[in-house]
This record gives structure tokens, C-alpha cells and sequence, in this order.
């Protein structure tokens, strides 16, 4: 096995999405009237309309807007000042658009020139040849701030396509369209659902970071304006098409052709015969044209045009919800994110399921929810290579449990009560940091993914517990709605601080979230502490903060609730024992600085009678400092002992050896030796009492029990 990891493959994923989008319009220069600077001023800030509608829809990077009301002035800003586009009204009085855009390309010849007009006339003004090195878009202003969203976007989107398509395969919307005035109103619609789409994802995402890659991660879309430019734009990312919006009538060879977007559309069909199209025409009679063509169609005439484009847009595109239905367009129910398909794909009608599968519209819906790796395995699958609906039923199922869990894996998610199951291996309740203890788990959870463990030692079952974790935003609001930092700070006894802190209540929305837990977690717990300091390399806190066992297995779930906030609140109140306050004190710490999360972790180990436990636990040290009889410290060590761990973090007997001379044992040199050195006592979680607490003075939810128990168990046997 390499000792070096190949880089390439362990590329984080957030890498490549952190790269995504890397050319944002942040400076615009408005060239406007003083009557159309009126306007904007009247119907309020250009600047926080606009402010106003990136809000709406999520987006966060708002560009700066600088406003001149003609071309003398506006080349001079272009001069001194950094600038990304420039957007000129048709009404300057003293600007030849054509000779201001090609100023304007002397200067900055990156800078893209958006001409706003008010009809199609203004336009026509501008089909001469010297548009072409003059003004790269021509839009029309309706008085919507609607429109200068999507001139930032599609101006963003034609410059990263290339990037961002290379590296994570990110889709294309293509719209084919000559009239300025649709697109015009065209583009925002496009937009406003792409954007709708991507937050109403948001929810569904792991964490914000995920968050985020989603959103970098939308559809483009491109804007051409005849026959050549709509082919070339289709033929190039034709790998990453999410679907196609094109008008019957455009310019091909020059002339305007009335079946130039049927020719388009079938020519892009023969490469693609399952993408995704909507046509749109002035003339009713193309709708049967459109159908024949397997495309949707929408009017131009139409008095619902807009709701029209958006409905077809959600359902072709694969936006919003997951319709199943049935060949004659009937809807048999929905699915809404991957935990509702996977229920879904086990009892839809196989009818159904054929039509969905034969048309690629389960990879359609992952790639519009940027999940491009699924949807990409699932696309080459045809429905011939299976022998019946159930096996592709079996499939589905299996392939999107797969992908589910594997997109958890070494991931910190943010708990959701909607999303959460199972297959999640590690959640965060709250914001703030994990601690030192949570933090150390979390980077190991993340290594054994990242170099894929789980393939390499298939036959053992390698991981980091499930594992819920309550930020220290969680301790703050504690602390500060319960008035407890004075109490916390004082001298009275432990007992009296424990009794203090039990009262408290818990911020309501965490106690949701831990009933919510609950309610799919039935299994024993451990609840551990992860304050800032714990598992400092420099200041170990081990064994200074509480750990609590829970049996969790009573039949109520509230009671169970009950258990957990006593042994949460407990740790909480462990931050401010005499014993902490000393150490801290002693390592040159501030006490009121210390923060604790505190982690909800799945308890190893096996039932046993009445009992719970690990056939073993142990602790692993890379470098031994008491190394003897030939064995080198770089050897390690390995301490193990029958049941639950504290055993060893107490310093009780266990067995101690290296894992490279496991039969070198000195402290079972003589009998003497193994009488005194031998372990008598293990430790268990007792399951017999479900309404048991965990107090303070009942050993932390654990009972000893003697080895002897053990052997009528058949669990002692693997360290003897």
C-alpha cells in the first residue's frame, strides 16, 4: 500500500465547488439621464432594490452601482475606477451607443456593454454590424429592477460556464430567442426559479458550507439569438445540458426562418434524444408540432404565458418536487428530497416507475439538485438491462440509500427534525464550535472517508459512533437565559451547583430537536463532554469533565427526553466543578472563558442479560514511553480491558502490550504478577431499571460488575 495519497482522488469536494463562480460582477456604472436617475431615486435605491432582490433569493454578494448621466463622465470613471460592467440607457442624449461601446472596449475591452431600451424599435436601431464590437446585450426596460438581476446573472454565467462545467459539471440552461422583449421578461422568470429552486435545496442540505456549494453550484443559463449561435452553444455543452427554451422563429443563414427552432431542436435530438425541451411560438397552431416533437409548448399570445414557461419549466426541468405519475399524466404522489423518493420507489406503481426511468427523469432531477455525480451514474442505466419494475425498483433504492449515506460520511450535518435518520454519522444541534473532544472525533470521521477505510478493511467495520453533537451556542444561551454565570463563578459545594443547573430549562427549540432524536435513536448513549480545551495537546482535560451512560429504553419517549437533559445539564454544570476550577487555575486558564458542547454518541457494545457493554475498549498510543525488553517506543502501545473504557481512563488493571509483540506481557510475569495485575471488575450500563437517572452520586449511569459475570455472558473469553 502507498504510504503517499493520491492527491487527485482525495481532492476535497468543497474544493472544486470553492472555485466555482470565480468571476463576480461586484462594480457597475450606470449610465442614465437625469430623468431616468429620477425614476430610479423615486421608486426608491437603485442600489437597494437591487439589494433587495438578491436577499429575496439568498444571494449575498451585492454589487456596488456607480451612477453618470453621460459619456464625458462615464469614460473617466472607466479610467480610474475598477469596473465589471457597464448598463447605458438608449435615452443619454449625448451618447451614439455604438461609438460610446467601443470607447468604452478602447479603454476596458474585458468589460461587457449592456444597452437597456425601451421597445423593440430602440433595438432595431442596433442590428448594424458594429454592434458586434460595440454592445454585447441588448435588454428592454419595462421599469422592473427585475431585469438588472439578470443581466448580472447571465453576464456571470457566460463568463464562468466554461470553469465551472470543466470542473464539477455544472448544467446549462440554454434559451434561444431574438426578441428582446421576451427575453427580456423571459430571463427573470428563469432565474427567480433557478434561485427559488437552489434555497428551497438549501433545507435539504447537510450544513452551511453545503448550503453554500449549492448555491454556486445552479444552472447557467445561456442567451442566443439565432440558428449558428444556439447550435454552438448546444453542441459545446452538450454533456451538461439541463434542458432547452426555443422559439419556431429566428434568424438562420441571416434571414429569419420560421422552422429555424424546429431544425434546432431536432438536430440537438439526435445527439440527446432525451433532453428536456420547451418551444414557444406566436402561432397556436405549433403546439401539436412541439408534441410530435416530445416538447412542451407555451404561446406567446397566451395571457398566462409566464405561468405557463414556469410550470413547464419545473416539470421538464426536474424543479421542485419529483411528480410520479403515470404515461396518461396522471399524479400518483411526490416526492420532495431523497428520504421521500427512497419510500416512494418502494411502492409507486411499476407503470410509473418504467415511464420516469425510460426518460432519464430521475437523473434530470438530481442534476437540477446539483447532485451531478448520482445523476450522472444513473443516466448511461437503461431500463432493457433489467429484467423487470422491481429490479429497477431494487436499484433506484439501493443506488440512492447508497449515495445518501455516502454523502454523510465524514461530514458534520446541521440536525434537521425532517431530514434526520440513521444514515447520518455525525450532526450538529446548534451553532458554535464542537469542543476539543467533538472536534478530534469529527477529523477523524472525516479521515476515514477521505482515505476510504471502509474499502480498504472491508471485513472490519472501522468508524466514529453516531454521533450528535450541542455547540457551545448551546451552552451560551443556556448559561444566559437561566441567569446562571454568577451561580457557576461561586464557591458552593458541587452538589448545591448540579442542583442549580438541573432546574434550568433548556433552550426550547434544542429540546425539540433532542425529543426529535430520540424518537429514531434507541439504542444506550453515551453523553460526553468536548469543552474548547478538552483533548489539548498541551493541556489534557481528560477525566476532568462528567460523561454520562444512558440505558435509553424506556417506553416513553419523554421520560427518556428527561434523562438526556439531566445528563447534558449535568456536563453542563461539570465546567464549574471545584475540580475544574483548580485545574484551570493551575494551567493558567479563565475559567468564565471556557465554553462546552457536549456530544451525544452511540454507546458500543452488546447486551448482556440485564446488562450493556463492549467485549472490549481501549485506548491506542502511537509512541510508548515506558518501552522495555526490545520493544521500540515508536511501537506503540495498546491498553484494553473487558467492558465499557472507563476502566482504563480511571487507571484500574487492564492489559497492556504492543501491537507488534503481543505476546511480550510483563506485568504478567509471575502468578504473583497476574493475581495483582489482572483485571477484576468491568464496567456495563444497567438496562433493568428504565426509569433509572443519571446522578451525580450513582457513578455516571454505570455499574461494576465482577469479571465473573462476564464468563457466564461467554464475553470474557477474547482477553483472557
Amino acid at each position: 500500500m502507498s504510504s503517499e495519497p493520491n492527491i487527485s482522488r482525495l481532492e476535497s469536494r468543497h474544493l472544486k465547488f470553492d472555485s466555482l463562480m470565480q468571476f463576480r460582477i461586484k462594480h457597475i456604472l450606470l449610465v442614465a439621464s437625469l430623468y431616468d436617475s429620477f425614476v430610479l431615486e423615486e421608486d426608491g435605491q437603485l442600489s437597494d432594490l437591487i439589494y433587495n432582490e438578491f436577499l429575496e433569493l439568498n444571494l449575498t454578494a451585492t454589487p456596488n452601482i456607480k451612477r453618470v448621466s453621460n459619456a464625458e463622465e462615464a469614460l473617466q470613471v472607466l479610467r480610474v475606477q475598477d469596473i465589471d460592467l457597464v448598463i447605458v440607457f438608449k435615452r443619454v442624449a449625448d451618447i451614439d451607443v455604438v461609438d460610446f461601446g467601443q470607447s468604452v472596449k478602447q479603454i476596458k475591452p474585458d468589460v461587457p456593454v449592456v444597452l437597456l431600451v425601451y421597445n423593440e424599435q430602440d433595438r432595431a436601431l442596433m442590428l448594424r454590424s458594429e454592434r458586434q464590437t460595440a454592445v454585447d446585450h441588448v435588454f428592454m426596460w419595462s421599469g422592473d429592477v427585475k431585469i438588472f438581476l439578470s443581466i448580472i446573472k447571465v453576464i456571470e454565467d457566460e463568463l464562468n460556464v466554461d470553469d465551472d462545467t470543466r470542473l464539477i459539471g455544472v448544467r446549462v440552461i440554454v434559451l434561444v430567442e431574438d426578441s428582446v422583449r421576451f427575453y427580456s421578461s423571459y430571463l427573470p422568470l428563469l432565474y427567480k426559479e433557478i434561485m427559488q429552486q437552489t434555497s428551497a435545496l438549501m433545507d435539504d442540505s447537510l450544513n452551511l458550507s453545503d448550503r453554500l456549494l449549492r448555491m454556486r453550484a445552479r444552472p447557467k443559463i445561456l442567451l442566443a439569438h439565432d440558428f449558428e449561435e444556439g447550435w454552438r452553444i448546444l453542441n459545446k455543452y452538450r454533456k451538461y445540458l439541463l434542458g432547452l427554451i426555443s422559439d419556431f422563429r429566428f434568424p438562420h443563414e441571416g434571414r429569419l426562418d420560421d422552422e429555424a427552432g424546429l431544425r434546432l431542436v431536432e438536430s440537438i435530438r439526435r445527439r440527446l434524444p432525451d433532453l428536456p425541451v420547451v418551444m414557444q411560438s406566436s402561432a397556436r397552431s405549433n403546439d401539436e408540432v412541439a408534441r410530435e416533437n416530445n416538447a412542451g409548448f407555451v404561446c406567446k399570445q397566451s395571457r398566462t404565458l409566464k405561468r405557463e414557461l414556469r410550470k413547464y419549466v419545473k416539470e421538464y426541468f426536474g424543479f421542485g418536487d419529483f411528480v410520479f405519475k403515470l404515461p396518461d399524466d396522471t399524479r400518483i404522489t411526490v416526492a420532495s428530497d431523497f428520504r421521500s423518493m427512497e419510500k416512494c420507489l418502494a411502492y409507486v406503481d411499476a407503470e410509473s416507475l418504467i415511464y420516469h426511468a425510460s426518460r432519464n427523469h430521475f437523473s434530470n432531477w438530481l442534476m437540477a439538485r446539483t447532485e451531478f455525480d448520482l445523476a450522472a451514474s444513473l443516466r448511461p442505466r437503461k431500463v432493457s438491462e433489467f429484467k423487470d419494475a422491481d429490479s429497477i425498483r431494487r436499484y433506484l433504492i439501493d443506488t440512492f440509500k447508497r449515495f445518501r449515506h455516502k454523502k454523510q460520511q465524514g461530514v458534520i450535518s446541521d440536525f434537521s427534525r425532517r431530514r434526520f435518520d440513521l444514515q447520518s454519522d455525525f450532526v450538529r444541534l446548534g451553532g458554535g464550535s464542537l469542543g476539543g473532544k467533538g472536534r478530534g472525533l469529527a477529523f477523524i470521521n472525516a479521515l476515514l472517508t477521505r482515505y476510504d477505510i471502509h474499502e480498504r478493511f472491508p471485513e472490519v467495520n472501522i468508524g466514529v459512533p453516531l454521533s450528535a453533537i450541542l455547540g457551545t451556542d448551546v451552552f451560551d444561551t443556556f448559561m444566559d437565559s437561566n441567569n446562571l454565570l454568577t451561580v457557576a463563578l461561586g464557591d458552593q459545594p458541587d452538589e448545591e451547583l448540579v442542583k442549580q443547573f438541573l432546574r434550568a430549562d433548556l433552550p426550547a427549540d434544542i429540546t425539540d430537536d433532542l425529543l426529535a432524536l430520540l424518537e429514531i435513536v434507541d439504542y444506550p448513549l453515551a453523553v460526553r463532554s468536548s469543552s474548547m480545551l478538552e483533548d489539548s495537546h498541551i493541556q489534557p482535560f481528560a477525566g476532568i469533565y462528567d460523561t454520562h451512560m444512558l440505558a435509553n429504553n424506556h417506553a416513553d419517549p419523554q421520560v427518556r427526553l428527561r434523562q438526556l437533559a439531566t445528563a447534558v445539564k449535568s456536563i453542563y454544570a461539570s465546567t464549574f466543578s471545584r475540580q475544574a476550577k483548580h485545574y484551570q487555575e493551575t494551567v493558567g486558564n479563565r475559567i468564565e472563558e471556557e465554553k462546552m458542547a457536549v456530544i451525544i454518541q452511540r454507546a458500543i457494545g452488546g447486551n448482556h442479560g440485564n446488562y450493556f457493554y463492549p467485549t472490549f475498549a481501549g485506548v491506542a498510543q502511537s509512541y510508548n514511553y515506558y518501552s522495555i525488553d526490545g520493544v521500540k517506543p515508536e511501537d506503540g502501545v495498546v491498553y484494553v480491558a473487558l467492558g465499557l473504557g472507563r476502566t482504563i481512563v480511571e487507571g484500574m488493571n487492564c492489559l497492556r502490550f504492543c501491537p507488534g509483540y503481543p505476546e511480550k506481557i510483563p506485568q504478567f510475569g509471575t502468578v504473583e504478577d497476574i493475581l495483582d495485575n489482572s483485571q477484576k471488575d468491568f464496567f456495563a450500563i444497567d438496562m433493568s431499571d428504565p426509569d433509572a437517572f443519571p446522578q451525580p452520586d450513582d457513578d455516571k449511569g454505570t455499574t461494576r460488575c465482577p469479571v465473573t459475570l462476564a464468563e457466564e455472558h461467554g464475553t470474557i473469553f477474547p482477553l483472557c
